[in-house]
């Protein structure tokens, strides 16, 4: 079976000082509470450290799958990155970085970086993740209020 593979980016701008919005995502229920779908449920640990066994139940209504994966590196104030472990389809790999960085005093700059292999072409992964984090930037105004 070919195997296809790409590097996703998405950038948010949260009005938060970076020490409010990091200390946001070092709890991975947070993330679960940004993610409108699929719905997930938090299996694993529920803080962000090195070693922490990240394992999502996510629920499609028809099916629920699990995506088990783990932090591999974590620099505060700056980022951490969870590596999969044991996928769903149609993922063979998984690399994500989520970087924090300050733009003013009252301001941070997140970008994500996702480095994937699939079953399915790059185009349509990076289609399915735009719309994932599209949808955690909405659920993030309701959270910081001013998102962009």
């Amino acid at each position: 079976m070919t195997m296809f593979s790409g590097t996703f980016f998405y950038k948010t701008e949260i009005d938060k000082p970076l020490d409010e919005v990091w200390e946001f995502f070092q709890n991975n229920e947070n993330l679960a509470a940004i993610t409108g779908f699929p719905k997930i449920s938090i299996l694993g640990d529920k803080e962000v450290f090195e070693g922490a066994d990240i394992h999502l139940q996510m629920n499609f209504i028809v099916v629920k799958l699990h995506w088990k994966g783990e932090i591999t590196k974590v620099v505060p104030d700056a980022y951490f990155m969870d590596e999969g472990i044991k996928l769903p389809f149609p993922f063979q790999a998984w690399r994500h970085v989520h970087a924090f960085k300050e733009v003013s005093p009252s301001s941070t700059k997140m970008i994500d970086r996702v480095e994937f292999s699939s079953l399915l072409p790059s185009p349509i992964i990076k289609g399915m993740l735009k719309g994932m984090f599209s949808d955690r930037k909405k659920q993030l105004r309701g959270i910081f209020g001013e998102v962009k």
